[in-house]
């Protein structure tokens, strides 16, 4: 008898023992969960979602976010904005807080986040020549110069060439260009010849004081605003740097009309191939800070005038988003 009680004692401990085992397990592994969730809890995963994020906007914002940034997000309501703007192809993470003010002021006439980008990367949420930027004169042909970026007046560009009477309006000696600038225009003066255009430059280099007294004479005449709308300050014009020309056909130089003709379209189409972009396109103003202008090229080099034609982007944003 007493050997049958030791047994059920026996099994009765065994049952017991496994008993607390199991609950011993359940409640380890729970305690790991609970320990794993509350973890969790301190993800910016969990954050973002908790703030109204999915899951895969979630993990794209702390994919492509830095802390400071994602912070910034947790602390302000949910809002696309922030997707859009890490997602389109001209962000730059340094503009990000600029972006978001530019954004969310009611008086700017923000269209989309795109042209929030293009207004910020170009410094068009800043007064025309409110600050004082120097130009880049290292960049060489892929130097600056807007109503934001500043030439010396003492610089003049080197090897300046005479454009001949056969490419130029004026006296010989009157219309200057930097030699290969030159020598790409006469290789797409040529090509145009073969469609039976004779492309002409009516205006070249000019030197600081020409534009001093060109912009000088629109301002005496009829005041500061209308001058700012029809001519650079003096020290920011594209042709002080060597690099600009206006550049009409033989039998057609009229500026009102030179954007109906087709060798315009034929300029405006190909000019890429020579290193010319069509400097200031139209209704492109708040990016240029130039009305259409649709004799106004400027040499790039080929390989940047590809990529600027083919991206269909303006100078001033190719210069922020890649060479800068």
């Amino acid at each position: 008898m007493k050997k049958i009680k030791l047994k059920k004692n026996i099994k009765k401990l065994l049952v017991i023992a496994i008993i607390l085992l199991t609950l011993g397990t359940f409640a380890t592994i729970k305690a790991i969960d609970i320990y794993k969730q509350k973890q969790y809890e301190k993800t910016y995963e969990y954050k973002l979602i908790t703030l109204g994020y999915d899951k895969v906007d979630a993990l794209d914002i702390i994919d492509k976010y830095q802390t400071k940034e994602i912070d910034y997000i947790l602390n302000n309501a949910v809002s696309n904005v922030y997707l859009d703007l890490i997602n389109e192809p001209y962000f730059i993470y340094d503009n990000f807080y600029k972006y978001i003010q530019y954004h969310d002021n009611k008086e700017n006439d923000v269209k989309n986040i795109r042209n929030t980008i293009e207004i910020v990367n170009t410094l068009r949420d800043s007064e025309y020549y409110s600050l004082t930027l120097k130009t880049n004169i290292d960049d060489e042909y892929l130097m600056l110069v807007n109503k934001y970026y500043q030439l010396d007046e003492n610089y003049v560009p080197n090897n300046l060439v005479t454009i001949s009477t056969q490419h130029s309006w004026g006296t010989l000696g009157s219309q200057k260009t930097i030699d290969y600038v030159y020598d790409a225009f006469i290789e797409m003066h040529n090509a145009a010849k073969e469609f039976g255009y004779y492309l002409m430059v009516s205006s070249s280099y000019r030197n600081y004081e020409k534009q001093e007294t060109i912009y000088n004479d629109y301002k005496e005449s009829r005041g500061t605003k209308y001058a700012d709308s029809i001519a650079a300050r003096p020290g920011y014009s594209e042709h002080q740097s060597g690099y600009a020309l206006d550049i009409f056909e033989k039998n057609n130089y009229r500026q009102a009309t030179f954007h109906e003709s087709d060798v315009y379209n034929w300029l405006k189409d190909n000019s890429y191939k020579y290193g010319f972009i069509l400097r200031y396109p139209s209704d492109l103003e708040d990016i240029t800070g130039y009305s259409f202008e649709s004799w106004h090229y400027r040499y790039v080099g080929k390989e940047v005038a590809k990529d600027v034609y083919q991206k269909n982007i303006t100078f001033d944003e190719y210069y922020a988003y890649y060479i800068k």
